[in-house]
């Protein structure tokens, strides 16, 4: 019976790992058919306030790497620029696919991240003896769920594909926090 247990939970744990990773690679689709289907409309996009201001537009970063590297200006002498030295000395600007990319790897991050927390919980119960209460208790993997309500987020789309650099940014934060 043991043994049909183990069976059952990795069949189990194998179907969750291959939905995971099917709406995952659904969500990136699903970016790509807004970009190239939807071409025009990501102009007009791009200038709602809600989805990129002068803080997180692309059209502004890249000004403001080109006043940087080209005409060696200080990109925060006038109002050209008000967005993060960071984005300025490490992003290589590479249009979509930055924010595409970054989309992805924040929600990988996110996703290791509820596993390192779920496998502190474990050894937790384990310590305490009551390793009997995870046997029997379903834990649903809070990593994967977290990952995709992330990718699959209505600001979190608009804002990859509406030149915005906030996907950057919340890589940056979920990076410091799975390295927390």
């Amino acid at each position: 019976m043991g043994e049909d247990e183990n069976n059952a939970k990795s069949s189990t744990t194998k179907t969750e790992v291959k939905r995971f990773w099917e709406w995952a690679i659904a969500a990136i689709i699903f970016r790509f058919i807004l970009i190239f289907v939807f071409p025009d409309n990501l102009a007009q996009l791009a200038s709602r306030p809600e989805v990129s201001t002068p803080v997180t537009s692309l059209r502004r970063l890249a000004e403001g790497y080109w006043l940087k590297k080209q005409a060696s200006i200080s990109p925060y002498a006038g109002s050209m620029y008000h967005g993060s030295p960071l984005l300025l000395s490490v992003l290589e600007l590479t249009g979509y696919r930055a924010t595409f990319c970054a989309d992805f790897i924040a929600a990988l991050l996110l996703r290791a991240t509820g596993k390192k927390l779920q496998s502190a919980y474990s050894q937790s119960l384990k310590a305490l003896s009551l390793d009997k209460i995870l046997g029997t208790s379903e834990i649903y993997a809070s990593g994967d769920i977290s990952a995709l309500f992330y990718l699959w987020n209505p600001l979190t789309i608009l804002t990859c594909v509406g030149s915005s650099t906030s996907p950057i940014e919340n890589l940056l934060v979920i990076l410091s926090i799975y390295g927390a």
